[in-house]
């Protein structure tokens, strides 16, 4: 027996093939658990056609029938493998939703070839008859179906190795691996023809090395392409999921200012569709004066009257560019700020009685103080004042918290910590406080030494303020950040406060006594770091600031 027809004897190839096959269904088994994975159905099911296909093939081989049965036996291999290699590429890379009825035409002539190949295996359609003596009906069934197939499954493939570029999550290596299986089902055959019609294999030995190939190929997609590791079709529809259920206003324009996209909370805003003002400029929607010479909004903050009033919004406009050098538009995003709008100037309103209002009612009450004093009553005329005093402190406190918050917190300098707690520490040695500071060398952050100060005196004040014994403060340097902690052998943090700052806000039971430990724990979070606090014993409290 020569060389090219080893693997077409019965007793070689039929087996070669049903061990093939035998692969295929097992990797249609294993695969079983991704059907309702994206693309999972497809992705089983072109496994499954290879093996049912593979198996016809072993049996033609192994009973020794006319090699031209091989050949419609291959065709349903390309066309069904076109329509199972569609019906998972484009799910796995979250293109259903577009083109849904080109896709379904183009997919007409592989269903219509598969037809063709099944009856190209009965007596209605002969196997070996030429085009000319066929003539239309088989360039119908066959030829034209055929070149779709091929074009299906090379272009779907290069797809996949484009997305491969296109995701960060979808590795190159994963994407080339998973297109093995779609250009190995076109490549193959088309191999194996020429190498047939060149008289350098047989049919049978075609059959064998290409069902064989591919069956690598498909072992090299699953192991190395890893097709449920992670989906593209997260990265592909996650954007534009994110956008439209945004509940930020957001509008695509083009270079023009034209309308191009919305997304549902722009359409609620503006009570238009985006049929209603598709390639519309933009002061369809915003008005006129609102938008600057390029008819884009030119100012941080636009107002928009609505069906629920009027509203404030902040306005961010983004360019949309496929990279760094081709400008496809403009996205422009509305975030209604109107809530903190209100909530901002109840804040101004409420810091200007305390810094004015109370200031001058107190010293009225101080003036009647005085005068009861003079009428004999010292002891309510003493009461008064103790109450005047306490009122004027809290305003005091809060009028420098409302400060401190107002610091911008970047810097290009460093603040040496140790130095600024020291500071603060002698300070309130002079005001009679016992508190003592052990700083290690390297406590420098790269933060606003004005707001780091501030912070430091809040966090001493509030401590040596509780403390019953003497207070020992330690600025350390913990690898990226530095620890600021007052200890004391007493309780330095009340339990309400403790309370308080746990649950990350004030109720009538639960508030703190101190507003200094609400300007701890805000200034803490301003500089990037965190409060730190023993909230069982209370004896320690402190801050933990970001060196970079």
């Amino acid at each position: 027996m020569t060389r090219r027809g080893v693997l077409s004897a019965p007793v070689v190839g039929g087996p070669i093939l049903g061990a093939v096959a035998v692969a295929f269904g097992w990797y249609a088994w294993r695969l079983r658990g991704a059907r309702d994975r994206p693309g999972g159905t497809g992705l089983v099911a072109i496994a499954a056609l290879l093996a049912v296909v593979t198996a016809a093939e072993a049996v033609v081989i192994g009973i020794g029938l006319p090699a031209s049965s091989l050949a419609p036996l291959t065709q349903i291999a390309v066309f069904g493998g076109a329509v199972c290699w569609a019906k998972f590429v484009i799910a796995y890379t979250g293109r259903e939703g577009g083109g849904r009825t080109a896709l379904v035409f183009t997919l007409v002539l592989p269903v219509v070839g598969l037809f063709g190949a099944l009856l190209r295996l009965t007596p209605l359609l002969s196997l070996t008859e030429s085009v000319e003596t066929v003539g239309p009906v088989f360039l119908l069934v066959s030829s034209v179906p055929s070149a779709t197939s091929w074009g299906i499954l090379i272009g779907l493939s290069l797809l996949l190795v484009w997305d491969a570029t296109r995701y960060s999550s979808f590795e190159r290596s994963r994407g080339l691996a998973l297109s093995l299986v779609g250009f190995s089902v076109v490549v193959l055959p088309l191999v194996t023809s020429v190498l047939e019609l060149a008289d350098t294999i047989s049919i049978e030995t075609g059959a064998v090395i290409a069902q064989t190939v591919i069956l690598a190929a498909l072992t090299v997609g699953v192991a190395v392409g890893r097709p449920y590791r992670s989906l593209p079709i997260a990265e592909a529809i996650g954007r534009d999921a994110i956008v439209s259920n945004l509940n930020d206003a957001v509008v695509v324009v083009d270079g023009d200012a034209r309308i191009v996209d919305m997304n549902r909370s722009a359409e609620e805003l503006f009570q238009r569709s985006l049929d209603g003002v598709v390639r519309e400029p933009l002061s369809a929607l915003v008005d006129a004066d609102l938008l600057g010479p390029a008819g884009l909004p030119n100012e941080s903050t636009i107002s928009f009257e609505g069906p629920a009033g009027k509203r404030y919004f902040d306005a961010s406009v983004s360019r949309v560019s496929r990279d760094a050098t081709v400008g496809a538009g403009y996205a422009v995003a509305l975030r209604d700020v109107t809530d903190e709008r209100i909530r901002g100037q109840r804040l101004e309103v409420l810091q200007r009685v305390l810094r004015h209002n109370v200031r001058n009612d107190m010293t009225a009450v101080y003036a009647m103080a005085d005068a009861v004093a003079e009428e004999g009553e010292e002891r309510v005329a003493e009461r008064l004042r103790e109450t005047a005093d306490s009122l004027v402190d809290v305003s005091e406190r809060a009028r420098a918290v409302e400060e401190s918050m107002c610091l911008d917190p970047a810097s290009d300098e460093t603040a040496d910590v140790g130095a600024l707690v020291t500071d603060v520490a002698a300070v309130l040695r002079e005001q009679g406080h016992d508190v003592s500071v052990r700083a290690d060398d390297d406590t420098d952050v790269r933060r606003s030494a004005e707001l780091v100060a501030s912070i430091c005196e809040h966090l001493l004040s509030y401590a040596t303020g509780n403390a019953d014994a003497p207070v020992a403060v330690a600025v350390e340097r913990d690898g990226c950040y530095v620890d600021v902690t007052a200890e004391s052998d007493g309780r330095l943090l009340p339990p309400q406060d403790a309370a308080a700052v746990t649950n990350g806000g004030e109720t009538q039971l639960e508030h703190a006594n101190d507003l200094e430990i609400w300007a701890v724990s805000w200034g803490a979070e301003r500089l990037g770091g965190e409060l730190l606090a023993d909230y069982e014993r209370g004896r320690c409290v402190g801050i933990r600031v970001p060196v970079d």
